[in-house]
């Protein structure tokens, strides 16, 4: 197997990376990204490039010739500079599959996230892949995620001798994770419960987040998935885990706050006011058509992968082993 790997030195990437290399039937993998990756592994090329060029682009794949394309590149921790953060993450998908179209590419997936359905409060609990992807307005994230899904879902529908997989990952976790997403968790003095409403979080070890994808990659398995772990966390349990205080607030206050922070480039204000619509409102996912498509099974569960997380960040004390750990040896 040959494969092309968009932002293949970035966190997901260069784990999928690190376990395609292992693999006796992977011939070569070529990482495309802005920057090299921390570790050269044995049977891969890094090209620098800008998956923004679509000449380039097709240029790279013709040459390659890739059994399968993986488009992981986009920014994810938001940049106040909204018009490059769409250009990079939608325009760059759109310029990504135009160069897979012309070069004939006949396998690709990409990732997305379960932040594409958005927040809302007539979300179904959980949200299922034929539920439309309405991004977040005023969350640029979300709203490029489901724009860039939307871009993959026409190129399939376009395409249909061809396989699209479309990956739609909860909240990335593991003891590798840095991001807007973990950083409130170590870095805020408390966690914010809005409107007395306590929304369940959900995550997706980085681990079995990979072992999706390659999973995905191997059966041809096109269309929509969401990638979710079992369970779910409550805000106020996370923080009571990590023994962070809550502070209860109305949702318009702390938009207001948050809005104004972002705008005045605060500390430890990663995101815009957008983003507490996830505090808010329900958006947590099924897994049931993942697992019945490749016979997945998440290793950790969401409270877990949660754990381990705050674990490796110092934030939860003790050395013993996860639950997923002891199952996986047999204990």
């Amino acid at each position: 197997m040959r494969y092309v790997i968009t932002g293949g030195s970035g966190y997901i990437g260069s784990r999928l990376t690190e376990l395609l290399v292992e693999r006796d039937d992977t011939e070569r993998i070529v990482d495309l990204d802005v920057r090299p990756p921390a570790v050269p592994w044995p049977k891969t090329e890094y090209v620098r490039g800008d998956v923004r060029d679509r000449a380039a682009m097709r240029e790279l794949l013709e040459r390659e010739a890739p059994d399968a394309l993986l488009h992981l590149a986009f920014i994810f921790n938001p940049i106040h500079n909204e018009a490059l953060m769409y250009d990079v993450d939608v325009n760059g998908t759109q310029a990504v599959l135009e160069a897979a179209s012309e070069a004939r590419v006949e396998q690709v997936l990409v990732t997305s996230s379960v932040a594409a359905y958005g927040a809302f409060p007539d979300n179904p609990v959980p949200i299922a892949e034929d539920h439309p992807v309405r991004g977040q307005p005023d969350f640029p994230y979300a709203r490029d995620k489901a724009e860039s899904d939307r871009v993959s879902q026409l190129w399939a529908a376009a395409h249909p001798d061809r396989v699209m997989t479309i990956v739609r990952p909860a909240f990335v976790f593991g003891p590798n994770v840095d991001n807007f997403l973990s950083r409130p968790f170590t870095d805020s003095p408390f966690i914010p419960v809005l409107d007395g409403v306590e929304v369940d979080l959900q995550f997706v070890h980085e681990n079995d987040l990979v072992a999706a994808i390659t999973g995905l990659i191997d059966a041809r398995e096109g269309g929509a998935f969401n990638v979710a772990a079992d369970g779910r966390v409550t805000w106020r349990e996370a923080a009571e885990l990590i023994g962070k205080k809550v502070r209860e607030m109305k949702f318009r206050t702390a938009y207001r706050m948050y809005a104004l922070a972002w705008r005045l480039h605060a500390p430890r204000v990663e995101a815009p006011a957008g983003s507490l619509h996830f505090i808010r409102h329900p958006w947590v996912v099924s897994n049931e058509k993942l697992k019945a498509a490749i016979e997945w099974e998440a290793k950790y569960d969401s409270r877990e992968v949660f754990v381990e997380t705050m674990r490796a960040k110092g934030l939860i004390e003790g050395l013993e082993e996860p639950a997923a750990t002891m199952r996986a040896a047999g204990a």
